[in-house]
């Protein structure tokens, strides 16, 4: 695979301190990125009108599109009705490639049997008391074959600094990751291009899947660390 065919963005939550959701794809558009994760992992940027200002206009030009839901204890109630509502709506307007879920609140599975976006769900870091392992998703896609993982890289790393963790999770459910979230580890999502963790980079076995970088940032260092991950990429082939 080329570096160029790489699909490799960023979550607009790497922006959040600084800039709502429409405007950082604005700017990540602009940058000429066509992989993106509308981040809504926070409930707050829903309540706060976030994503009701997303347009079509401002997804158009973007190849791959994402949605991280936000951390919530989904189940039968009107929480949860509101959500996937909202949901549904970003999802008409442009069929979103996959969903994200946190699986450690989720209170009933069953409310996602015949939902009308593809649901992945992620596994968790060392702050979790479960979804860490990959013995800890065996009910979950046991439920339905359509269900998918979004590997986050970070959170393999605050488990496992080894890495050998990447390898079970490869192993065991490699033909279901829909995604991946890659960032740097300090203490939360930090900048690759700071922490130069390549044992995180070489983790990743399979590169044609969708790459999404969770590293807060500047829009000033969007490109540096975009460029940084293409680069450690390139050097290992």
């Amino acid at each position: 695979m080329h570096i160029q065919d790489i699909k490799l963005g960023f979550s607009t939550g790497v922006l959040h301190k600084t800039h709502r959701t429409k405007e950082a794809l604005k700017i990540m558009r602009g940058l000429g990125y066509d992989t993106v994760e509308l981040g809504f992992v926070k409930l707050n940027r829903i309540e706060e009108g976030w994503l009701e200002e997303v347009s079509d206009e401002d997804l158009r030009g973007f190849k791959y599109v994402s949605f991280h839901a936000p951390k919530f204890n989904y189940g039968k109630n009107e929480g949860t009705k509101d959500i996937f509502g909202k949901i549904d709506k970003i999802n008409f307007i442009r069929k979103l490639d996959t969903v994200v879920f946190h699986p450690d609140p989720i209170e009933d599975f069953d409310i996602f049997k015949g939902v009308k976006f593809n649901v992945s769900f992620e596994n968790m870091d060392n702050r979790k008391e479960s979804h860490k392992n990959p013995t800890d998703f065996d009910e979950i896609f046991s439920q339905d074959k359509n269900y998918k993982l979004v590997l986050d890289i970070n959170h393999i790393y605050t488990n496992d600094s080894s890495m050998k963790l990447a390898d079970i999770f490869y192993k065991k459910f490699g033909d279901r990751i829909s995604q991946l979230h890659v960032s740097g580890y300090i203490d939360y999502h930090n900048p690759l291009f700071e922490t130069k963790q390549m044992n995180i980079i070489k983790a990743i076995q399979d590169f044609n899947i969708p790459m999404i970088i969770e590293s807060v940032l500047s829009v000033e260092d969007l490109e540096k660390e975009r460029n940084y991950i293409l680069q450690a990429i390139s050097d290992l082939k």
